[in-house]
Order: structure tokens, then C-alpha cells, then sequence
């Protein structure tokens, strides 16, 4: 079975998976990728109401095979606007 790696970025915060993961496929790997996204969208974004996550899926050789991205904009009036 084929061993993936899922780097992931929260701006300029880096998380190299070091140890990888044992998947049937790469839309397997590319699952798990995307299942982590929604707990990220539930933080705060920054003070510029802006974030950006990716998670990046690559095989043993260090090819990166898949990019997933989740991005948080918010927009508010201002109060009595």
C-alpha cells in the first residue's frame, strides 16, 4: 500500500508530516486532506479577517500530487453602517 504525506500551512506556519500515512489511493490521501480543513475554518480568522490554509499531499518521493486550500474571508458592515 502506498505511503502519503500531508504537509500542512496556516499562513507562514509550516507542519511537514514527517512520518506519513498508508492510503488505498491518492483520493484516499486526498480525503483526509480535506477532512481537516473544517475544524481549521473554525478558529478566528486574523485581524485582517482573512485565512488561508493548505494541506499538501505528496508521495514517498516528495512529488506533490495534490493541493487543497480552504480560504476565510469576512466582511461586516460597520455597527450603525
Amino acid at each position: 500500500m502506498p505511503r502519503f504525506f500531508i504537509d500542512c500551512q496556516d499562513g507562514t506556519l509550516w507542519l511537514k508530516d514527517e512520518e506519513g500515512e498508508e492510503y488505498d489511493t491518492l483520493k484516499a490521501a486526498r480525503d483526509a486532506a480535506i477532512a481537516a480543513l473544517p475544524d481549521v475554518g473554525r478558529e478566528a480568522p486574523p485581524r485582517d479577517d482573512r485565512r488561508c490554509f493548505a494541506a499538501y499531499v505528496r508521495d514517498e518521493g516528495g512529488r506533490r500530487l495534490c493541493t487543497v486550500t480552504l480560504v476565510l474571508n469576512v466582511a461586516c458592515r460597520p455597527e450603525g453602517g
